[in-house]
């Protein structure tokens, strides 16, 4: 790893991801990322 080789990932739910993100073209992750990276809307009070 310290050459660069690999990465560690722990969790079944992040390995999937991570899978995922291998065979995904980029133009899709990054829709997808921009989409996480919104912020959310604030929830409107009660009442």
């Amino acid at each position: 790893m310290l050459e660069g080789d690999g990465d560690v990932v722990t969790g079944w739910k992040n390995k999937l991801q991570s899978a995922l993100a291998n065979v995904t073209p980029a133009a899709a992750l990054a829709k997808a990322h921009r989409k996480m990276a919104e912020p959310q809307e604030e929830p409107k009070p009660a009442g």
